[in-house]
């Protein structure tokens, strides 16, 4: 999904979103299109007897409920489909490659819909298992609201895969109460106020740590290049350039690095650490601290509310602002990640596959979806909308929703670049909190990282 370099990840948050589901609301308008773009293929232009949707993750009642009522609208809706019936496969996270392939090559036990994570979509998509989209949200009355780069995710070379079903963003998560205290009177917007802000934060509150400048969350850390107006990686004509030596992002390098090394606004035990401590822990990093009281400012999404300690304390107070770009006054991007649904390339059924999307990612339905479970819609106006109704904790989130970047966390090769494997841009952190040369460090990971991008291999 993207959303966090966890243990278990991808399943506890699609579990954690899948138990507060609640349906509301009517399907908006939607286009008999097949998914192919085509209705030559008769079996797909008819009326299966039944439709087999994947999910990822574990059932649970209250999706059960969901479903039901997203049936009940697609039966509606499209009255043509009302005597076919709807079956939901639930896939564990851990396996859903080697059963999207095995369906493929097999042709058993094929999906009609499949739910993917967006940061999947891509890979999948390259592999061919994806069939296009792109006639069908030509016509389709969500496709205008959909945050543009949600949809871009999607797309590869001009061909849209899938469609933003639900997802999440990081901000800066902070307590309005320690702000007041320590005379912070409004929510940084430039990388020198945060920076000034956890030093205040520091003083105001004697033994705890003003930020967590953590290495192991490349997510997170793309805002800080982005924010300086620079990119991780650019693609021509199927080429892909690392741009880790660029001035942007050599400043935002230098600016990270030196929340720990220079301004002492950090600690060493981020070094190397993921949102919940070292990789594969549960416990004891930035989260554990943050709700503690023992960490002043934490990056992470709304979904990790419900990691935090039991024994957390001032939890009424806490709040969220957007990542801060270099000079302000507009945040940083933000990668955000979460779940896309997608038609099977070998389904016979592409049309109506295509019709149930329809209605279960219509504004609604998906809002209402995401709501609930600390995530957003993929649509603009209701993700605008939540940033004035949400509260103080949602705000931030909902600002940053708005301005969303992909590329190259979107690229066929990324997973081998990071999310556990070479971890290129982790590791350089790490070696320049610990001391390593500036210049040489950067330059190799650019390096490796480019080769990765464009081989799949480090060499």
């Amino acid at each position: 999904m993207g959303l966090r370099k966890r243990s278990a990840a991808l399943g506890a948050v699609a579990g954690a979103a899948a138990a507060a589901l609640a349906i509301a609301g009517c399907s908006s308008g939607s286009s008999s299109t097949g998914a192919s773009g085509t209705s030559s293929n008769s079996s797909s232009s008819s009326a299966p007897s039944t439709l087999t949707v994947w999910r990822m993750g574990g059932s649970v009642p209250s999706q059960v409920t969901w479903m039901n009522g997203v049936v009940a609208q697609f039966h509606k809706e499209f009255p043509q489909y009302a005597k076919t019936q709807v079956k939901v496969d639930w896939i564990p996270w851990t396996n859903r490659t080697t059963d999207w392939n095995n369906a493929l090559s097999s042709g058993k036990n094929i999906p009609d819909i499949t739910e993917l994570g967006n940061t999947d979509t891509p890979t999948e998509a390259a592999s061919g298992i994806l069939a296009p989209l792109t006639s069908d949200l030509s016509s389709w009355s969500g496709t205008k609201g959909i945050v543009p780069g949600m949809l871009a995710n999607d797309t590869q070379d001009g061909t849209t895969f899938a469609v933003p079903w639900f997802g999440g963003v990081r901000a800066v998560w902070y307590r309005t109460d320690q702000f007041k205290k320590a005379g912070i009177t409004s929510t940084p917007t430039t990388w020198a106020q945060l920076q000034a802000d956890a030093v205040k934060l520091q003083q105001t509150y004697p033994g705890t740590t003003g930020f967590d400048a953590i290495t192991n969350d490349t997510n997170a850390f793309a805002s800080f290049i982005w924010g300086a107006g620079g990119q991780i990686a650019t693609q021509s004509n199927g080429t892909w350039t690392a741009n880790l030596t660029s001035a942007q992002d050599e400043a935002a390098i230098k600016y990270y690095v030196g929340l720990y090394t220079t301004a002492k606004v950090s600690q060493s035990k981020y070094v190397g650490e993921t949102e919940l401590g070292v990789a594969g822990a549960t416990s004891g990093g930035p989260n554990e601290d943050f709700g503690l009281g023992k960490l002043d400012m934490y990056i992470d999404g709304s979904w990790a509310k419900a990691t935090l300690p039991k024994n957390s304390v001032d939890t009424t107070n806490i709040a969220s602002f957007p990542i801060p770009s270099q000079n302000g006054p507009n945040p940083a991007p933000v990668f955000s990640g979460g779940s896309d649904l997608a038609v099977f390339k070998t389904s016979p059924n592409q049309t109506a596959a295509w019709d149930l999307i329809s209605v279960m990612d219509n504004p609604t339905n998906s809002t209402s979806f995401a709501a609930l479970s600390g995530f957003f819609s993929p649509y603009s106006a209701e993700i605008s909308a939540s940033e004035s109704t949400g509260g103080a904790f949602n705000a931030g989130f909902a600002k940053a929703a708005l301005n969303g970047q992909t590329a190259p966390l979107n690229a066929k090769n990324w997973p081998t670049a990071d999310n556990g494997k070479l971890n290129i841009i982790p590791t350089m952190l790490k070696s320049l909190m610990q001391g390593a040369p500036f210049a040489s460090t950067v330059a190799s990971a650019n390096t490796q990282l480019q080769n990765v991008l464009n081989t799949g291999s480090a060499s």
